[in-house]
C-alpha cells in the first residue's frame, strides 16, 4: 500500500539531508552521536 511507500521516501529524504548537509570547511560529517 502506498503509505508503506511514502514512509519510506520520507526516511530516504530524512537520511539524505542529514548526508547533504553543509559541514564547516575542514569537518569531516560523522555517525558519531547520531546512532
Amino acid at each position: 500500500d502506498h503509505h508503506k511507500l511514502e514512509a519510506l521516501c520520507k526516511a530516504f529524504g530524512r537520511a539524505l539531508h542529514r548526508a547533504t548537509r553543509i559541514t564547516a570547511p575542514g569537518v569531516i560529517p560523522s555517525t558519531k552521536g547520531k546512532l
